[in-house]
């Protein structure tokens, strides 16, 4: 389950080696932070950083994605994916690298995921030999932007087809120098929806003239919310969430129309559809009971990652031989956070796992305007996936 001792000694001077250079590429990042498809600086820097390493690439997947391949001898191709998309959010810490971008900073740390998964480029050019062969997915737009499923779209498996994909994503509640992991689902599903609802307009002094939208669509919201409290099994999970209401536009007005914007986010595709059946069945029966019509529209949403057991098994054992076992901690849920690494994991075996970076001077978290890291968190990530690629390359072949 190991790397050779020889190899696993060689990731580790590589690792120390470039670490200073890795941790520059994560400060110009969130100095430079680009929103989702906007990445253009980004994108160029990582082709730049490819073109000295001199290992083969093609960019235009979904706009400005990046897929990199070592091709080593015979044997599978592990793919590693790492996201590099900033947050419309205005950095009110105050880090020497600070955004210099108003209204935008990486405030999910994919600044570090970048740095991280060059890295592991990096260290994997400079094996002889490699068991197999190495792809990176450099991808844009995971922040709710589709960005897996447009790189997808624009052949990404076709120019390279995997037959095992990892990812990962940093974890503040984690002291740096630590792996996290779940057992079996690492995020929730999301799926999004609106609810129109249509009624009738009138003055708001003669209710009994009108059909109030805004009346229903109460019921509505209070009605979603006994989805989860009494058609899931308590112990499964899932959210049901109405985050936005659109309707009206004076006080004394009665509205033609109201729509609801919300979210669904289940750790099961079995738990997925009974909520989504639910939704349907009880939006159609407010409706018929206010004498109203009511569409409900789910938008194009994302599976929950779910890990292949095996995969998982043999990552985790990786990382406890590399870092210890007081050091790869097992994590007791899944996140209700969604993450669009599940259009790979729902197309092939895979595993995630979260990278301890936790602050040591900050209380902060992710998507907080403070965010900030622990950058002890790149080189342990480097080279535990940098292991563990050379390992599933070896098994497999063994196998």
């Amino acid at each position: 389950m190991t790397c050779p001792a020889e190899i696993s000694t060689q990731i580790e001077q590589l690792t120390s080696q470039i670490t200073p250079d890795l941790i520059a590429i994560r400060r110009w990042m969130h100095e430079n932070p680009e929103l989702g498809f906007e990445e253009v600086e980004t994108s160029g820097m990582i082709q730049h950083e490819l073109d000295k390493i001199g290992v083969s690439w093609k960019g235009g997947f979904g706009k400005t994605g990046v897929c990199a391949t070592i091709d080593g001898g015979d044997g599978p191709c592990i793919a590693l994916r790492a996201d590099f998309d900033a947050l419309p959010i205005n950095e009110t810490g105050n880090p020497e690298y600070k955004s210099k971008i108003a209204g935008k900073m990486h405030a999910c740390g994919h600044d570090a995921h970048t740095a991280i998964i060059l890295g592991v480029v990096r260290v994997l050019s400079q094996i002889e030999d490699l068991p197999g062969k190495a792809m990176f997915v450099f991808q844009p737009a995971e922040e709710g932007l589709g960005g897996a499923r447009a790189m997808l779209a624009d052949g990404l498996f076709d120019y390279c087809d995997p037959d095992i994909m990892l990812g990962y994503h940093n974890w503040p509640p984690l002291p740096a120098g630590t792996i996290g992991w779940h057992p079996v689902t690492a995020f929730a599903s999301s799926d999004p929806f609106d609810i129109v609802i249509k009624g009738k307009s009138g003055h708001g002094a003669h209710p009994h003239m009108a059909k109030d939208p805004i009346v229903a669509a109460g019921a509505m919201v209070s009605g979603l919310q006994s989805i989860v409290s009494r058609e899931v099994a308590p112990l499964s999970a899932a959210v049901v969430t109405v985050g936005s209401i659109h309707g009206g536009s004076a006080r004394n007005q009665i509205p033609d129309e109201v729509t609801l914007e919300g979210a669904v986010r289940t750790q099961s595709e079995d738990v997925r559809q009974t909520v989504k059946d639910a939704i349907g069945r009880i939006v159609e029966g407010i409706a018929l009971q206010y004498d109203m019509e009511a569409e409900v529209k789910f938008l194009q949403g994302v599976p929950p990652v779910v890990n292949t057991p095996d995969i998982l098994a043999h990552v985790v054992g990786v990382a406890r031989d590399a870092l210890g076992s007081d050091k790869v901690v097992e994590l007791p849920q899944g996140s209700m956070g969604s993450e669009d690494f599940a259009e790979y994991s729902s197309r092939k075996p895979a595993a995630h796992l979260r990278i301890g970076s936790q602050h040591k001077e900050l209380n902060t978290m992710l998507h907080r305007s403070d965010f900030d890291l622990d950058e002890a968190c790149i080189p342990t990530a480097v080279k535990v996936l940098s292991e563990a690629i050379i390992s599933l390359m070896l098994e497999s072949k063994k196998a």
